[in-house]
């Protein structure tokens, strides 16, 4: 699809500054293409079409689209045309006889076209040129080659960036040639190997190449663009200063073409002041056979001479585009010497072969001219006006320039001679018509003086040469204008200026008609034009007239070029002399007789189908060689079988199966035959003819075989292929006979023909019909329809397609024209897609032309508002807007409102926006690998988990750290549901694991969700219509599995289905149309061997099929569902061997069809399908864990790179989204989660956006009628920022879909903060610099919690939300080599908090001074309050919550071995009133249950009823009749329990630090007297089946009695410190270190009640101090555990603030 705008490139003709004149074309390009193309790719990107851009012709090369969104775009007013996409090809070369002279040391060619002259008359070699090649490629390093090739380092080494473009996707890295047919054009411009093989014509140039030719035309134009804009191998940092100065181009099709592509590079290169040379082609001897893009008027072709001068048979002839002659010059071209790859050298012939020796005679003469680098035009007048005449005027034109030669051949001594050096100036000027003052275009200008040139002006009548100073004469003449002459003087260094007015000649009219001219005599629609000008008209279709304004006394030659299908170009040659009338009548083409209004008749004198299998009576079988090998006639072809498109058996000759030593020159012979009775004879035959250097050639004989005459000869590929030759040259003949002559074949392919048939064709007049012409148009807004059809219902066989005419000013676009084959009234239909039909009857003229126009009614919408803007909170968060529909059209609108992909720029915590995708999104991290020792397969205990150190790499965008996983993991399984993500399954560097998290992104947590059946290690795992299928994996044993299980996420619950048909693990995995598929996978626990089997689930009918095999086993392949069909690539097969291949399933046809290889073997990817593309991450490429990032692209079938993340990856997961968890990393198993924004459309099929919603997609409108939808957009992301999508709405008529704009502000959480700081390094000498690629690591200091990791940038900087919900946060910095430093920092919400780091070098000998605790006091206002204060540590929706009363101790305490083992919080109220802090908490908790301790006198009953009515909850109290009751109650949760702690219910400090302990070790606490055990702790034991007692203080506390009677029910240990301070402590000894320690008064207890529960779920001890100092036994527990946090429960009444300072001191 190509783009009407312009951009302007003549101010840059002027520059003379190379780099400054490149720079500038390629801005003027760039951003002309971005500007203008912006409608039409938010267009497509709506239509979810895929393309690629081009900004060198401003073109959109669609890739997936529908025909409606062509016809659509087609009618865009920004969008000039659409056109197929175009084959070229390379030309055909010849391989020369093998009985060659042996080479001489300078080839043939460069001696002919007197280049050695030049490099010894001159002493240029193309110093400082630099020719490129769009070719195959080359092979760099090849001894003729490397020594000119750019990219030599010269020391050995050899740097490729900038200087090699691998545009076929076959060798990324450096230079190659797979075909051989580059290198030898390469060599012909530079090669010599500075001994006896002197190729090239230009040895002392510079070369650099791009293998564009010839996968698609994509190729080809991305090679122009990086010819005028080199770019690194990776296609990164474009340098227009780095492009060719020449670019040969040994390429084209076998066919003029008017694709206007490679005509948009070629004006791009020569505004650069780059010169294209092009191959004229090699399909000769017909005239007008030059291929495109040679044959057009911009591109400088050339054909090809033999050594004798002689043109080349194969030479494609002129005419070109518009009549220009073709070639513009020629050079040798027959048996060229020069490289071939694998360092040898062989002889070809072909235009491919001519054209290099221009491209390096033009570095010759830029180089001995330095004036002339950048002048094309100067460049182009000197070819041309220096070539050697040749004349041949087989294909017209004139002995200096016609359509075999061009201009002659190339001279390039005499080049250099004639080119301006020494003392230049410069001519130019502007001609104008001298009674308007406007630009004349096209005016030839011819220059006279010590050098000649012949100038032409361009489109504002300008002209401009560089000449050598002195003398000129200047004749400005053209077509229709009065000549001008004028002498100027050009000085040194100087500009003459000579602009010249010219004068319009005499004009008289010529006019006429254009009929048809073989009998019908209808009036024509015709372009009728003056033949090798540009005047030109069209006549009008209703009565075949025109008109032209032509010069007085010119002899013309007007050309009728009739717009209707199977007519003859006519020619007429007119003298005007005053207004004349030249009637024109051109007849119809008989042979193919496809004129409308016609009919065919042929009279055949000999049919054969060579059905009977043998050869016919009649013909022959010549063996020229007499040696067998000869053509043959059966069904079987040899082996190859009938490719002709004919049936049964067949007449060919088979050279491939005669083997490398047969040799064939054979001829099949027809009968005679008698053309005395036919008028126009030809002979038509079905063929397949496949060369490899071998001749066809169909001869005819007029003399019963006596002599013959080759009529035709074919060069190129053919099968299935109708061919019908005219014999003219035996019309009326006798004794004619025709031959099929095979020949010059040695080990060839084959040629086959079949169903032959020899006659004459005569065209005859119908005898009804008539032609209806009109437009069509929208009654809406009165525009042209263009692709409406336009048919006779009556006989619908009659029908016409409406277009634009752009080159007809007389007709409208949306003009159309038809053949009715009835005369007289008949009703007529147009249609079009998006209008109503319109019908009228039309009165048919017979032999004449009617005109019948066309009103279609059509919807158009509208929307309003055109932008919708949203505001919401990353989270649940949404709001609504209203969207109005509206049909202000004059038909009905059935209406589809379609959701349209955007983009996202996300809200960084520095503030900084980062584009997630397109041009402006950040190319990632470099590649990043680890080399390891390759393990396929299944992991299975921790020795299996590799230990490495890990390695510092700065971050970069555009991949975000999310929340790591709650442990390290490989072989898991990622999936997205309905925007969330789920990993569940794998092994977590211990063992394999049944864990499942599901992400929440507003917590910036994993949160936990039901565990898997069982173990499962690479399960073949995706989501099918919002559940989770998970099928195999290995076991914990390491057998692969067959058992599927299905996860619901509304019951978060898994439920096992029918078992997969075949046990793999590491199988491909991808949805499709709701079925999972499995593909291949490892069938052993070592994966060996590897499955072909590919699987389909449908969750629907709990079914499994067994479907096509895959094309090869394998195991670890990356597949997706996209584009309707499962695409895998990659993976690893028996034995360990990786593969490259990809390939893709379609599920109608249940069969794997090959795509586009991958880049790399990479196998163990991360990866999944999003945004209709298969994304690859990671994975293990050459025995190194990569962090590579692909993606292919189905519609392309194509790959393409993406940014990379920023972790090496091994056997992780990924999901759309896209998110890639876990895998092997640099540092062992990883816990890393990296999201690539921007890939977050997941569904197979219509746009999805996640995050936007309609209430409506249907509609239908009458006109007039509007309907309101509402838009609703949620904050449901990963990240905040702004997400940008669309609303189209489809229905109304084509081209007009609305859309509305739609942007999301996702703000975040009004919990969230920022944590930002800088992370240094000292050198041991007080220096810092900032550390790249330091990690901070995060975990909150209040109970369990999601933690963090982050990285710092390259200036060693982090910056990260935070939800400050979590608390105070532990912060560890560290670095490689680096000591570790943490701090302690409180979030706080909405603002940023900074902690910066500076980290000591490992090997300062400096002493880091010692370390502190970190002391912190948990206070509420009241004991109330501080019971709250720990409480904050739980989330809502926890199970129990524990009330008692904080008037008194026992029952508290006896609860908090419960709290702390069940890990819930204790809360206290007063006996009559429940205080308001424990309300709200209670209210904030909303607990699944409330438990109160204690009877009625401890919490009176209305205040539990208050509390349960705050918590909203069931309440049940635990009440016994004393406090010994009541502990024993409070046990009995616990069910049973081994062990107890007994401690006296007098007194609460050794409860106090026992209840701490108990709770960590999952024991109750029980209570006795000082002298008794009462009978409820006697039960208690028995019930609990206690079988060891920990009794807690010495005898003044519990007796030895007491002691005595606890023996009875187990092993008693007692615990006495001496006092309640060394009792605790002593219990602390079970703790060999501690990172937390809570510390609480020993003489004041209630602030500690609460404090025992959150010390026992932390399974941390807790010491006792006094009011106002630390006991000794207290402080030698502290410097035995090491603590990094002291938590001091209670206010200064409690424990003073002296104390807490004392605490701090501890090293």
């Amino acid at each position: 699809m190509r783009l009407g705008e312009r951009a302007d490139l003549s101010p840059f003709q002027d520059v003379r500054d190379w780099d400054a004149r490149g720079q500038g074309v390629y801005d003027a390009l760039t951003s002309t293409a971005q500007a203008s193309q912006q409608d039409v790719l938010r267009r497509l990107d709506e239509a979810g079409a895929t393309y690629e851009s081009h900004w060198i012709t401003n073109a959109v090369h669609v890739t997936g689209g529908s025909q409606d969104l062509a016809l659509e775009l087609a009618g865009e007013r920004e969008v000039e045309g659409i056109y197929p996409t175009v084959s070229y090809e390379l030309p055909e070369v010849e391989p020369a006889p093998a009985d060659l002279p042996a080479p001489a040391a300078v080839e043939w060619g460069v001696a002919d076209i007197n280049a050695d002259d030049v490099w010894a008359e001159y002493g240029v070699t193309g110093e400082g040129i630099v020719v490129g090649s769009i070719d195959t490629g080359a092979q760099f390093d090849h001894p003729a080659l490397v020594g000119a090739y750019r990219g030599n380092n010269g020391d050995g080494t050899f740097d490729h960036d900038y200087n090699w473009f691998d545009a076929a996707g076959v060798s990324p890295d450096e230079p190659v040639d797979l075909e051989g047919h580059g290198s030898h054009v390469t060599g012909t411009m530079v090669g010599d190997d500075g001994g006896d093989n002197q190729i090239g014509v230009a040895p002392g140039a510079r070369w650099i190449s791009a293998n564009g030719c010839c996968p698609t035309d994509e190729a080809l134009i991305s090679s122009g663009e990086w010819m005028l804009a080199p770019t690194r191998t990776d296609g990164s940092d474009p340098d227009p200063a780095m492009r060719p100065h020449v670019i040969n181009n040994s390429w084209g099709t076998t066919s003029p073409s008017d694709d206007p592509f490679m005509e948009d590079v070629s004006l791009a290169w020569a505004a650069a002041g780059q010169f294209g040379v092009w191959a004229n082609g090699n399909i000769g001897p017909g005239c007008e056979s030059s291929g495109s893009p040679g044959s057009r008027i911009i591109n400088y072709s050339v054909g090809n001479y033999d050594a004798a001068h002689e043109i080349n048979p194969t030479s494609s002839r002129g005419a070109g585009q518009d009549g220009e002659t073709k070639p513009n010059i020629s050079a040798p071209g027959t048996a060229v010497r020069s490289s071939v790859p694998g360092n040898g050298y062989a002889s070809y012939s072909g235009t491919s072969m001519a054209s290099p020796h221009v491209a390096g005679a033009i570095a010759l003469l830029w180089a001995s001219s330095p004036q002339l680098v950048g002048d094309v035009e100067a460049t182009v007048g000197l070819l041309d006006g220096t070539a050697t005449d040749n004349p041949d005027d087989q294909c017209g034109g004139t002995d200096e320039d016609n359509n075999v030669f061009g201009e002659g051949r190339l001279d390039a001594l005499a080049l250099l001679d004639a080119a301006p050096r020494g003392p230049v100036g410069v001519v130019e000027g502007t001609v104008t018509d001298a009674a308007t003052g406007e630009p004349l275009a096209g005016v030839d200008v011819e220059v006279a003086g010590p050098v000649e040139r012949m100038l032409s002006t361009d489109g504002e009548g300008a002209y401009r040469a560089l000449v050598s100073a002195g003398d000129y004469t200047l004749t400005a003449s053209r077509f229709g204008w009065l000549e001008q002459s004028a002498d100027v003087t050009v000085s040194e260094d100087g500009t003459a200026t000579q602009d010249f007015a010219l004068e319009a000649a005499q004009r008289a009219t010529v006019s006429g008609t254009v009929t048809d001219g073989s009998g019908a005599g209808f009036p024509l629609y015709a372009q009728v034009s003056v033949a090798g000008q540009s005047l030109a008209t069209f006549t009008d279709p209703l009565d075949g007239g025109y008109a032209l304004e032509v010069p007085v006394g010119e002899q013309v030659r007007l050309e009728a070029v009739v717009q209707y299908p199977g007519y003859q170009v006519l020619e007429e040659e007119v003298l005007v002399e005053a207004d004349t009338v030249v009637d024109l009548s051109p007849t119809v083409l008989p042979d193919s007789c496809t004129a409308p209004g016609y009919t065919a008749t042929d009279s055949v004198v000999l049919a054969e189908s060579f059905d009977a299998g043998v050869l016919p009576d009649g013909w022959e079988i010549e063996d020229n060689l007499d040696n067998g090998q000869v053509w043959a006639v059966d069904e079987d072809g040899a082996g190859i079988g009938n490719l002709t498109g004919g049936e049964g058996a067949f007449a060919y000759v088979n050279s491939d199966a005669y083997g490398p030593d047969g040799q064939q020159d054979t001829s099949l012979v027809s009968p005679v035959m008698d053309f005395s009775a036919l008028d126009n004879p030809s002979v038509s035959f079905a063929q397949a003819y496949i060369p490899l250097g071998d001749i066809a050639d169909l001869d005819v004989s007029t003399d019963g075989g006596e002599s013959w005459t080759t009529v035709s000869t074919w060069t190129t590929p053919q099968e299935d292929v109708e061919v019908r030759v005219p014999l003219p040259m035996a019309q009326g003949e006798v004794d004619v006979r025709l031959r099929w002559h095979y020949h010059e074949a040695v080990w060839a392919y084959f040629w086959q023909v079949d169903d032959i048939v020899v006659g004459s064709r005569s065209c005859d007049p119908t005898g009804d019909g008539g032609y209806v012409v009109g437009s069509v148009s929208a009654s809406a807004d009165g525009s042209a329809v263009s692709g409406a059809a336009v048919t006779s219902l009556d006989v619908p066989e009659d029908r016409g397609t409406s277009r634009d005419t752009p080159a007809d000013e007389g007709q409208d676009d949306g003009f159309y024209w038809l053949f009715s084959s009835v005369s007289g009234a008949h009703p007529f239909e147009a249609t079009a897609r998006g209008y109503g039909a319109a019908t009228q009857d039309v009165d048919v003229e017979q032999g004449g032309a009617v005109r019948a126009d066309f009103v279609l009614d059509g919807g158009l919408l509208e929307l309003d508002p055109g932008l919708i803007r949203t505001e919401v909170e990353l989270g649940a968060d949404s709001e609504t807007v209203d969207l109005t529909v509206t049909n202000s059209g004059t038909g009905p609108a059935d209406v589809t409102l379609e959701e349209v992909r955007g983009d996202a720029t996300l809200l960084r915590a520095d503030g900084r926006r980062v584009a997630a995708t397109g041009e402006d999104a950040a190319a990632g991290a470099p590649t990043r690998t680890v080399d390891v020792e390759p393990r396929v397969g299944a992991y299975l205990t921790a020795d299996d988990a590799p230990e490495r150190e890990a390695t510092m790499q700065p971050h970069e965008e555009p991949w975000t750290e999310l929340t790591p996983v709650p442990a390290t993991i490989v072989d898991n399984r990622v999936v997205e549901v309905d925007g969330a993500w789920h990993s569940f399954g794998g092994f977590d560097g211990i063992e394999p694991t049944t864990a499942h998290y599901r992400y929440d992104p507003a917590a910036m947590e994993w949160v936990e969700g039901a565990e898997l059946p069982e173990p499962l290690m690479a399960p073949t795992a995706g989501t099918v219509d919002g559940q989770i299928v998970a099928a195999g994996g290995w076991d914990s044993n390491g057998s692969a599995r067959a058992e599927t299980y299905v996860y619901a996420p509304q019951d978060d619950a898994w439920t096992q289905v029918s078992d997969a048909p075949v046990s793999v693990a590491w199988a491909g995995q991808a949805t499709l149309d709701g079925l999972l598929y499995s593909v291949g996978g490892c069938t052993t626990g070592d994966c060996d061997p590897t499955s072909a089997v590919t699987a389909a689930y449908d969750p629907a009918t709990d079914t499994w099929t067994t479907l096509a095999d895959y094309p090869r086993t394998v195991a670890f392949p990356s597949c997706a569902g996209v584009d309707g069909r499962v695409v895998c690539a990659g993976g690893v097969g028996d034995g360990g061997t990786s593969t490259t291949e990809a390939y893709a399933y379609d599920p109608a046809a249940d069969s794997w069809t090959q795509v586009a290889d991958a880049p790399s073997d990479a196998w163990g990817a991360a990866y999944a399908g999003a945004n209709d593309q298969l994304i690859v991450t990671g994975g293990l490429l050459d025995g190194a864990i990569s962090n590579e990032a692909v993606a292919y692209d189905p519609a392309a079938d194509a790959w393409s790179d993406l940014p990379n993340p920023n972790e090496p990856s091994f056997r992780g997961a990924g999901a759309c989204g896209f998110v890639r968890i876990g895998g092997e990393g640099d540092a062992g198993f990883s816990d890393v989660v990296e999201l690539l924004p921007g890939y977050d459309l997941c569904g197979d099929g219509p746009v999805d956006v996640p995050w936007l919603s309609l209430s409506e997609t249907e509609l239908s409108l009458a006109p007039g009628e509007s309907a309101t939808v509402q838009v609703t957009t949620t904050g449901d992301v990963a990240q905040p920022g702004l997400y940008t999508a669309g609303v189209s709405a489809e229905g109304g008529m084509p081209g007009t879909a609305p859309t509305s704009e739609v942007e999301m502000t996702v703000l975040p959480p009004a919990t969230w903060g920022k944590l930002t700081g800088l992370v240094a390094g000292d050198d041991c000498a007080g220096t810092t610099d900032p550390l790249a690629g330091a990690t901070v690591d995060a975990s909150p200091t209040r109970g369990e919690g999601p933690r963090w990791r982050w990285v710092t940038d390259d200036e060693g900087r982090y910056a990260r939300w935070i939800d400050t919900r979590v608390g105070e946060l532990e912060l560890i910095a560290s670095a490689v080599e680096h000591l570790p430093e943490s701090a302690l920092v409180d979030p706080v919400r909405g603002q940023v908090v900074e902690e910066d780091f500076v980290l000591l070098h490992e090997d300062c000998d400096t002493d880091p001074g010692p370390i502190h605790p970190e002391v912190v006091r948990v206070a509420g206002e009241h004991r109330y309050g501080t019971a709250v204060e720990l409480s904050q540590a739980y989330e809502p929706g926890i199970a129990t919550v524990l009330l008692a009363t904080g008037a008194d101790y026992p029952d508290a305490l006896a609860g908090a071995a419960w709290a702390g083992s069940a890990e819930v919080p204790v809360l206290l109220t007063k006996p009559d009133q429940l205080p308001a802090v424990t309300a709200a908490e209670l209210e904030r908790l909303n607990p699944g249950e409330l438990v109160v301790l204690g009877g009625d006198g401890a919490v009176q009953d209305d205040v539990v009823e208050e509390a349960a009515e705050a918590a909203e909850a069931p309440v049940r109290r635990l009440a016994g009749r004393d406090r010994y009751a009541t502990a024993a109650l409070v046990a009995a949760e616990l069910g049973s329990s081994g062990t107890a702690y007994v401690a006296t219910g007098r007194d609460y400090p050794d409860a106090l630090a026992g209840a701490a302990r108990a709770g960590a070790v999952d024991a109750p606490v029980l209570l006795v007297r000082p002298d008794s055990v009462p009978s409820s702790t006697r039960q208690a034991l028995r019930d609990l089946g206690v079988e060891q007692i920990v009794l807690l203080g010495g005898t003044g506390v519990v007796e030895d009695g007491v002691e005595t009677a606890l023996e009875e029910f187990g092993e008693v240990d007692r615990i006495s410190g001496g006092d309640r301070y060394g009792t605790a402590a002593l219990l602390a000894e079970d703790y060999p270190t501690a990172g937390d320690v809570y510390v609480a008064s020993g003489q004041d207890w209630p602030d500690a009640l609460a404090g025992a529960a959150a010390a026992g779920a932390q399974d941390a001890p807790l010491l006792l101090v006094r009011q106002d100092s630390v006991p000794s036994a207290t402080w030698t527990a502290l410097e035995r555990l090491e603590p990094g946090l002291i938590s001091v429960l209670g206010g200064e009444t409690a424990v003073a603030e002296t104390v807490l300072e004392e605490l701090r001191t501890l090293e």
